[in-house]
């Protein structure tokens, strides 16, 4: 942690790019329209960033595992107001210096992806039903698209819920148990599964090289200090505002 936000050491390496997760240090970062107050905080993340509200683009998040291609074009897209997002999204990937992209999470999973051979940028929201869906598998298709080999991509997994937090109904626990049967058990009638080892996983399995992937170590439950969390704080959670992009 460092300068009152997270950063992936992985991606620290390449000084062409700018990526930060908030912490509560900047205050609730989720918006369901125009917020004043939320509008603030995200300014005041993104100038700790070096860089302007006005040039970030957000995901709707919708807990599926759809990923659009953005530019310049929509900058400021759902940067001030949530119902200008892109909508129907989860993820988002561009190639343009200059356009950062922002998801909001507070317990789901932040996935941030670089390409350092093409200068591509992506991100996406990995709930459990987008992680069911495979969204970490689509948004490497997606950098597939626009030439990306899957071994180049440097990926960081962020905070997110932790196996001991993720207590899931046994309807829940089917769909991990037949697609992650070892990222998850069942203890005195409860379902656990591990949201960090699925996603993995899956991106393993989508090309991207172990040693190119960080997983965040930290849980948004277990550290009320620095993160907002759903299942811990329910209506007054404060969440995270997660944000790549490549430097103009």
């Amino acid at each position: 942690m460092e300068d009152d936000f997270f950063k992936f050491s992985n991606l620290n390496e390449f000084p062409e790019i700018i990526q930060g997760i908030s912490t509560r240090t900047f205050g609730n970062m989720k918006m369901m329209v125009a917020d004043a107050k939320v509008i603030k905080n995200r300014q005041r993340f993104t100038k700790a960033l070096d860089i302007d509200l006005g040039s970030v683009v957000k995901a709707e998040g919708v807990h599926g595992a759809s990923i659009a291609i953005v530019g310049r074009n929509e900058r400021g897209c759902g940067a001030f107001n949530q119902q200008e997002s892109i909508k129907g999204t989860d993820g988002l990937i561009t190639r343009e210096s200059g356009v950062y992209l922002l998801i909001t999470v507070a317990d789901c999973l932040p996935i941030v992806a670089y390409d350092p051979v093409l200068k591509i940028a992506g991100i996406a929201h990995a709930g459990w039903k987008g992680i069911i869906a495979e969204v970490g598998a689509a948004l490497i298709e997606k950098f597939k698209t626009l030439g990306s080999s899957p071994d180049n991509l440097i990926v960081g997994i962020g905070p997110g819920i932790c196996q001991k937090h993720f207590v899931v109904r046994n309807d829940t626990l089917l769909y991990f148990k037949d697609k992650y049967p070892k990222a998850s058990f069942i203890r005195n009638h409860d379902g656990y599964v591990d949201l960090k080892g699925c996603l993995r996983e899956q991106l393993l399995i989508a090309g991207v090289s172990e040693s190119n992937l960080e997983i965040a170590t930290e849980c948004t439950v277990c550290d009320p200090y620095y993160f907002g969390s759903f299942r811990r704080d329910g209506d007054k959670t404060i969440y995270q505002a997660v944000i790549i992009g490549i430097k103009e």
